[in-house]
Order: C-alpha cells, then sequence, then structure tokens
C-alpha cells in the first residue's frame, strides 16, 4: 500500500530544502529562458520563500518532501502582481519530478483554497507561464479563470478563483 501525502506548514528548519525543491522542480524550464532571466527567478525563488506573510505548505510522503506551494492571505504580501485589495495569492507550486503525477500538485491547491476560505478571501490570484502546462492544468481542473487583465508583459499569465 503506497503511503498518503499528508500536507502540512513547513518548518523553519526545512526552508533550505523546500529552496532546493522549487528550484529542482523548476529547472526543466531552464532551456526556455535567457540566462539572465533564468539567473533573475532563481534569485526570487531564494528571497521570497523566507519573507512574511507567505504561509509555506509542504507534501511529504513517507518523511519525505515532495511538493511545495506559498499561500499569501493578502496578496500584497506576494511581491508579485497588482492584485485588487481582499485577494490571496498563491506562489511557488512545485512538485519534485519524481513525484509527479501522484496528486501531490492538486492536494496543496486545495489545501491554499480551505486557508483562503479559513481567512475569508474573496479570490485567490496566480500566476504562471504559458509552459506550465501541468500546473495551469491542475489550476483550471480547480475552478481557476485566466484573468489576462493581470497578465505580465512579457511574462507570466495570471488566473483568478472567486470563493465569494
Amino acid at each position: 500500500m503506497a503511503t498518503a501525502i499528508h500536507i502540512r506548514e513547513a518548518r523553519a528548519g526545512e526552508l533550505a530544502e523546500v529552496e532546493a525543491l522549487v528550484k529542482t522542480a523548476y529547472r526543466e524550464f531552464q532551456p526556455l529562458m535567457p540566462p539572465e532571466v533564468w539567473q533573475h527567478w532563481m534569485a526570487n525563488i531564494s528571497e521570497t520563500l523566507p519573507a512574511p506573510g507567505g504561509i509555506v505548505l509542504v507534501a511529504e510522503r513517507g518523511g519525505r518532501l515532495e511538493g511545495t506551494v506559498t499561500f499569501y492571505p493578502e496578496a500584497a504580501q506576494a511581491r508579485q502582481g497588482q492584485w485588487p485589495a481582499g485577494a490571496g495569492a498563491i506562489r511557488l507550486l512545485a512538485v519534485r519530478p519524481g513525484s509527479r503525477s501522484r496528486g501531490a500538485g492538486v492536494r496543496l491547491t486545495r489545501a491554499c483554497l480551505r486557508l483562503a476560505r479559513e481567512h475569508r478571501v474573496a479570490a485567490i490570484f496566480l500566476y504562471t507561464g504559458t509552459f506550465m502546462a501541468a500546473a495551469r492544468h491542475i489550476y483550471e481542473k480547480l475552478g481557476f479563470q485566466r484573468a489576462p487583465e493581470f497578465d505580465g508583459h512579457p511574462g507570466p499569465i495570471a488566473y483568478r478563483l472567486d470563493l465569494a
């Protein structure tokens, strides 16, 4: 029998492991970017994870971290985008390459939805890349809709899920 996925908040001592997991998960996208854009993205990950305001969640199976996501009850604290007041945000959804297609990404995103409801957030916003097909599939499956009015130019595409 397979070990169940457990979603929980990351412990302070795990942030270096979480950062390494995110960077490993995103490495497949490196060939799609100029080196300076890649370096900026990796530096942004290093700055974002320990910053205040976010709730870093992890998916753990059998004592091993398989995925992560950061939920912001106040979207402005995500330091990304100009989201409306009263909105939350999701950043840095990542699943270890060898652990994909086992439900961790969906479970992590659903955990963010639960937190949003607990914090009485009216809507959740996020950015993703057009090249991040697996993540976009998860978001669309869970009801997120494209929000092109918030897209970065050039850059990431925005999604929104209204909870109210």
